[in-house]
């Protein structure tokens, strides 16, 4: 009989979405460098790529009989991290993730909700269902206090529930040699200042778009930098990218037009001098590299993480104004060194946050150090 345990692993994973794949390749890692005789299996949408990524077994998240066999088999299933528990995407989403959970719970299995970022869950029956079953699994740890506040506010009785970090802060970048690569690869002049921007599709793109471009050729201008737009999920945000370099006056401006790994991200946005961004994982790419940040807001868990860094500088994509942003832009210029050192203080405590939820899953494999 098999004795070695094994950990399921269910999230949004084989999207090309690079902050899903820095959770991924981060609850991987520190697993493996926790305890490296535990078989992992992922439910991906691109199993062959995410096997050959990160060297696990994968199985194709829509094939029901696999994805049966799979949590019928497993030692511990682990959903997240990210932002699985919401109705804003879809419904349908939200039922899937939830459906996975409540399979294991029929078999019998352990489950832990892994750092997870929750709501806006808005559908009453959607977030009874979600109440529900949060009520049976065996952990919750959630990467902010929002998310914490939210499922309080959710009347969520779950007595296991503990506020960590979003995996991601264990990664580590590319070096300043690879980083320097890109940029000549991208005809990205070299050793200059930087400001980067990320930015994903939404509702009113018309206004996105030519807000942001404005502000871009303000910013080059008074601070004598180039801008870099650096797309994460692909080919959604190179093409509003694409879309927002095409309204830049001035050419000192540059989008990131190829596909780069999680590593080269981090690599490049600790470059920048400061970033302005719409992604969630391109503010925590930020954070792990001690880059002030602006925020684009436009759900909650994006202020819920800024929230909980201490980066409040943010406006609201649905009501974004031009004065607005170049207000905030400037506040966080001006005090670069002070943020700066703001989230050089935090970066070991979110580390340590981040490494906790390995330790946790590991107590409920009942695997010790």
């Amino acid at each position: 009989m098999n004795s070695v345990k094994s950990i399921l692993m269910s999230g949004y994973y084989g999207f090309d979405n690079s902050g899903d794949d820095a959770i991924l390749k981060a609850i991987i890692k520190d697993i493996r460098e926790s305890n490296n005789n535990i078989d992992i299996v992922v439910l991906s949408n691109n199993p062959e790529k995410t096997n050959k990524m990160y060297d696990v077994k994968a199985v194709n998240r829509f094939k029901f009989k696999e994805v049966f066999k799979s949590i019928k088999e497993t030692s511990l299933l682990i959903s997240g991290g990210g932002s699985l528990l919401q109705d804003v995407t879809s419904t349908r989403s939200l039922f899937y993730y939830l459906t996975i959970m409540t399979l294991a719970k029929i078999f019998k299995k352990p489950v832990m909700v892994y750092a997870n970022g929750i709501g806006p869950i808005n559908k009453n029956i959607n977030r009874f269902l979600t109440k529900l079953i949060l009520n049976k699994v065996d952990l919750i740890t959630l990467r902010d206090e929002d998310s914490r506040q939210y499922l309080e506010g959710m009347k969520v009785k779950n007595k296991n529930i503990v506020v960590t970090a979003d995996p991601v802060f264990t990664l580590e970048p590319v070096s300043n040699h690879r980083v320097m690569e890109i940029l000549e690869n991208e005809n990205i002049p070299l050793n200059e200042r930087y400001i980067g921007f990320s930015i994903r599709k939404w509702k009113d793109d018309e206004n996105l778009i030519d807000i942001v471009s404005k502000t871009i050729d303000f910013i080059i201008s008074k601070y004598n930098t180039k801008v870099i737009l650096i797309p994460m999920h692909y080919p959604e945000d190179l093409d509003i990218s694409l879309n927002i370099l095409g309204r830049v006056k001035n050419k000192d401006c540059f989008v990131l037009k190829d596909k780069y790994t999680v590593e080269e991200i981090m690599g490049i946005i600790k470059m920048l001098d400061l970033i302005v961004a719409m992604r969630l994982h391109s503010l925590i790419y930020a954070a792990t590299q001690e880059v002030p940040i602006v925020g684009l807001s436009y759900d909650p868990k994006v202020e819920g993480i800024l929230n909980s860094l201490g980066m409040t500088h943010m406006c609201h994509v649905d009501n974004l104004k031009y004065d607005d942003l170049i207000k905030n832009i400037d506040f966080v210029w001006e005090r670069k060194e002070e943020l700066m050192a703001s989230l050089r203080e935090q970066d070991k405590e979110l580390k340590e946050k981040a490494l906790s939820n390995v330790k946790m899953a590991l107590d409920l494999l009942e695997i010790g150090d």
